[in-house]
């Protein structure tokens, strides 16, 4: 009987060796790897180690029948991307790749954030709380098409109805989230600071509109006399365009306050110094600020030069370049800087009086007189002769 059973079996294996396999040519595992003598059609689950192909088994893969994904048994056929077992519901919509939402364990997605970041729209603010059907209209039907990503591609009714403050007749630019949150679409603000226009001061409360006259698409201009000319023109303390004052307005405005002017004469040629800090601007500006008023200080005090007559400028001859004597501290004390000339040492420290005779020309002076130098040697030379010899005043000159 054992004899006979032995017989049975090589004659039933070596039927299996020359019949053709079903598995294909070159398929090269025992067939006891997964059969068995008891029961050819019944496959051992756990006799084929799946983990060494290609396509481990995980999940519900593991229970699948090996026929659902191998169905002409010659398992090199067999392909590993989902979509040639599982027909795509989705209609190409989404790609080839079911793995970027669903797993091996559950077809149910539970990854919706990480895809949504993975196609460069991540859910944040209210667009993670939301339901997908209110941007997917087709996921009834699982279709997920793309989408633009814009928010105006979404929210174009909203910008349409919005009317505080109407956007359409406002011409508001369409880039929603220079104003809008992806946290509330009705806290609206916008960073004026990240423009070429930062607002401060008084400019920080006041109405869009009141600049933005023709949108806020661009072009609004920057300047401030764009937005204050009719300040400008109605200003008559002082009055602006009879004095030609300049439309440069910061010059002596800021944004805190428009009625507080000044202006920084440390930034022209002409410092204020002494007491021209309080003289009022129009007795030097006569013929405007627009530029062109004379820095020389006979220009504005040519009439002090003119009425002096202690000593009488106009007689002595003295030059109109008033800072030799005067300072910008106090006009009637005066002093000259005798030194480049004659300097002044030792007894020749003296009233001018006393050489400049005549009161009446400075450049005149007299070294002989009865107090000074009267002997006969300097008599014999004169004041001309005095110099001569002695031109900075020292006896061995």
């Amino acid at each position: 009987m054992r004899k006979l059973m032995i017989l049975t079996l090589l004659v039933f294996f070596a039927n299996i060796l020359l019949a053709k396999s079903p598995h294909g040519k070159n398929f090269k595992l025992v067939c006891e790897t997964c059969h068995t003598t008891d029961n050819w059609t019944k496959i051992k689950m756990d006799g084929f180690n799946h983990s060494k192909t290609q396509f481990p088994l995980n999940g519900q893969h593991k229970t699948v029948y090996c026929r659902k994904c191998h169905d002409d048994l010659e398992f090199a056929n067999a392909n590993r991307d989902c979509i040639s077992c599982h027909k795509d519901a989705h209609e190409q919509t989404v790609g080839r790749d079911c793995s970027r939402c669903h797993t091996q364990s559950s077809w149910l997605i539970s990854n919706v954030r990480q895809v949504h970041q993975q196609i460069g729209f991540p859910l944040l603010g209210r667009h993670a709380q939301i339901d997908c059907y209110q941007c997917h209209k087709s996921a009834s039907l699982l279709r997920f098409d793309p989408l633009k990503a814009e928010c105006y591609d979404c929210h174009v009714n909203n910008y349409l109805a919005t009317t505080n403050p109407p956007h359409v007749a406002g011409k508001y630019p369409k880039d929603c989230l220079d104003c809008h949150n992806q946290n509330s679409w009705f806290s609206a603000t916008f960073n004026h600071n990240s423009t070429g226009f930062p607002l401060t001061g008084a400019h920080l409360g006041i109405n869009c509109a009141l600049c933005h006259t023709k949108g806020y698409s661009g072009g609004t201009p920057t300047s401030c006399v764009a937005c204050h000319l009719t300040n400008y023109n109605s200003t008559t303390n002082p009055n602006h365009i009879s004095s030609k004052f300049s439309t440069d307005c910061q010059t002596c405005h800021n944004t805190t306050t428009w009625l507080t002017s000044n202006f920084n004469h440390n930034t022209t040629a002409f410092p204020l110094t002494g007491s021209h800090i309080n003289v009022a601007c129009g007795l030097c500006h006569t013929n405007g600020y627009s530029g062109g008023t004379p820095t020389t200080c006979v220009a504005c005090h040519l009439t002090n030069f003119n009425a002096t007559t202690n000593p009488n400028h106009v007689a002595a001859n003295f030059p109109t370049t008033c800072e030799t004597c005067h300072t910008t501290t106090n006009w009637t004390t005066s002093t000259f800087n005798h030194t480049p000339y004659f300097p002044l040492t030792g007894n020749h420290n003296v009233s001018c009086v006393t050489c400049h005779t005549n009161s009446a020309n400075y450049i005149v002076f007299t070294c002989v007189t009865a107090s000074c130098h009267g002997n006969a040697h300097y008599q014999n030379q004169g004041s001309a002769g005095c110099y001569r010899c002695h031109p900075n005043g020292r006896s061995g000159g």
